[in-house]
């Protein structure tokens, strides 16, 4: 069955009855990982279903939690943009953004050619991050 959800995350659309967007988060680093969990949960419209520390445990922990959004860390090595074609091949196919360090053209054309709906900053975490999966979603 296909998932339908409302487009606005902010919380006067929000209210009871009214779905969360699904997410798995993935970073190799614990902190960076409880941070992120911590700020995606405080907003109304996404809940954290899920965390994972390597491009093949997002893989594993998506095919499992079918999440409607995986944040994956590229920033450490490139298995991340690997994993991309796998998880977007999930059925129903999960928004991809990929978070990396700085982001620049040529990251978000890596993004693109990987398959992946885009990428945002981790320097950019909270401000940017939270208006980059609304732009998505």
């Amino acid at each position: 069955s296909q998932r339908i959800f409302p487009v606005a995350l902010d919380a006067e659309h929000y209210g009871a009855g009214v779905p969360r967007r699904r997410v798995l988060v993935v970073d190799q680093n614990d902190d960076f990982l409880d941070a992120l969990s911590s700020l995606l949960t405080n907003d109304p419209g996404l809940e954290v279903v899920g965390r994972a520390h390597t491009a093949a445990e997002a893989i594993e922990r998506a095919e499992e939690l079918l999440p409607d959004l995986v944040l994956l860390d590229v920033s450490s090595d490139t298995s991340g943009l690997k994993a991309v074609p796998r998880l977007k091949a999930l059925h129903p196919a999960p928004l991809v953004l990929l978070m990396i360090f700085h982001k620049s053209q040529a990251a978000d054309l890596a993004a693109i050619g990987a398959g992946a709906d885009g990428c945002v900053s981790k320097a950019g975490v909270p401000d940017r991050l939270l208006a980059t999966i609304r732009e998505r979603l």
